[in-house]
């Protein structure tokens, strides 16, 4: 049956095996760095997938942020300018009230006072 007759069989025989084993450990070790690969890349994709929504909520609140900074921007402009208009008006008042009393012949205000308070 099996017949060894030489110690270069011997030698075949173990080298045969250190073969069979050797190509049995590599394959071993290959399909565990795929599979290592495999959860990286899902990994990886998952990170992007997130970041990418983080991206997207970062732009959101810029955009919530701005445009209310900028509408307030425009009312506070405006606000200044219906002010402006406000004094303009008083001083205005004041102009014709000073002309009236100096047309009437009146040098001091009229207050209404009494007993050192105004009412």
């Amino acid at each position: 049956m099996f017949l060894i007759n030489y110690s270069q069989d011997i030698l075949y025989l173990v080298l045969a095996v250190c073969a069979l084993w050797l190509t049995f450990f590599l394959t071993w070790l290959i399909y565990h760095l795929v599979a290592a690969a495999r959860q990286l890349h899902k990994a990886a994709q998952i990170i992007k997938t997130q970041i990418d929504e983080i991206a997207a909520v970062i732009k959101k609140i810029k955009l919530a942020v701005a445009l209310p900074t900028s509408i307030f921007g425009l009312v506070i402009e405006g606000l200044k300018k219906i002010a402006e208009l406000g004094l303009n008006v008083m001083s205005d008042k004041s102009n014709q009230t000073k002309e009236r009393r100096r047309k009437s012949g009146s040098t001091k205000p009229k207050n209404k006072e009494k007993n050192g308070t105004i009412f």
